[in-house]
């Protein structure tokens, strides 16, 4: 077998995974969805190796949620990691702060949740190449069959079902009954700081980000608290909006018109430097027509965006502050996301550290920022 190409309108991933587990292949398949790539390496049907461009399926992001490692622990060997490019849970363990054993272990999780999520990938494509060669990372084993993959995914299509019976939507708010818990959550548990936040009013999506968690790993939790009747859906609505959708700021060129070339009009606000526009239209032109033309153009808007974005914000150890008073805030429309990177601002936290550790893209997160600074809620020093 020397290769496997299709998209998931055709062939949907668990079908793949079936059939290059039971031919025990080796390799590299890669998984692509929008923006969202993976790359999964194989070595005689096991995964051996698994990345993603998206930050929450980073082994730090993981190591975070539980609770092994602090963010500043993450920082400091993020740091490391970008000066000598050793594997960031290899500096974990050489600094002392989990055990290899433990790396190990959030490894075989981090893997499985890579796969799985993208099982919920209605479009999509992928891409198998024989007898390409697993990464070194370092000492740290990882053997994941890719038929046991499968059938946890078989398992979350009937836990998924229940969960969302529950629990419909992201940005429900709950409501929390201390009486039906099993019992008090330890002091410093994740679940203590669960329901802390879900008492002060946070929604589902800004439990996930506030807690580094995926999204099957706290719905499950939040299921089986909902099943002792200790958590339901709040009859109070929350508004979850971003600061684009409150301002009502649309798109500038029209990707419909008969009259222009939207691909020259892209081009054209690359070079004047309107990086958010631009990204925003080629973005629609590539979910209206993908190809690999447009595929090649957002990834070239993003990386032009990114690099003025970097230079901008990260160029110098910035510390960014509120200029506004924390009340106003909570008035605000304000996305998931947009939240989360306010909670982070203590006056004390330089922008880049923030970044690094936070489980949303680095385009992202820095692009909100620059709408705070813009919108004089925040400042940096």
């Amino acid at each position: 077998m020397r290769g496997l190409y299709g998209d998931f309108g055709t062939m949907p991933l668990r079908d793949v995974i079936v059939y290059l587990g039971n031919r025990r292949v080796s390799g590299i398949l890669n998984l692509e969805n929008e923006t969202t790539r993976k790359q999964i390496t194989l070595v005689e049907g096991n995964v051996v190796n698994a990345s993603s461009n998206s930050p929450r399926e980073y082994l730090g992001q993981f190591l975070i949620n539980l609770g092994h490692i602090t963010e500043d622990q993450f920082n400091k060997a993020y740091e490391t990691q970008q000066e000598t490019k050793v594997f960031l849970g290899r500096i974990l363990v050489m600094i002392g702060a989990v055990k290899e054993e433990t790396v190990n272990q959030v490894l075989s999780l981090k893997v499985r949740e890579t796969l799985l999520e993208a099982f919920r990938w209605e479009k999509g494509s992928f891409a198998f190449e024989a007898d390409k060669s697993a990464p070194d990372l370092q000492g740290l084993e990882l053997n994941v069959p890719l038929l046991d993959v499968h059938k946890e995914g078989e398992f979350r299509d009937t836990a998924w079902e229940a969960i969302r019976a529950a629990f419909p939507k992201g940005n429900c708010l709950l409501t929390l009954n201390r009486e039906n818990l099993a019992e008090e959550p330890r002091p410093g548990s994740l679940d203590e700081r669960l329901f802390n936040m879900i008492e002060a009013g946070q929604t589902i999506d800004e439990l996930i980000l506030a807690l580094h968690a995926t999204d099957f790993f706290l719905y499950q939790r939040l299921y089986a608290l909902y099943r002792l009747d200790a958590v339901k859906v709040s009859d109070e609505l929350a508004v979850d909006l971003s600061l684009d959708d409150a301002e009502g700021e649309d798109i500038a060129i029209d990707i419909d018109s008969d009259t222009s070339d939207p691909l020259a009009e892209l081009q054209n606000l690359l070079g004047e430097k309107r990086f958010e526009e631009a990204l925003k239209a080629a973005r629609v032109a590539h979910a209206r027509g993908a190809s690999a033309e447009t595929a090649a153009l957002c990834e070239k808007v993003e990386q032009a965006y990114l690099a003025d974005l970097r230079e901008e914000l990260m160029s110098k150890r910035k510390v960014p502050t509120l200029k506004v008073a924390p009340a106003a805030l909570k008035a605000m429309n304000l996305s998931a996301a947009e939240r989360y990177l306010l909670s982070r601002v203590d006056g004390k936290r330089h922008l880049a550290g923030i970044v690094n550790v936070s489980p949303l893209r680095e385009l992202e997160a820095l692009a909100v920022f620059r709408r705070f600074i813009s919108q004089g809620i925040l400042q940096l020093d």
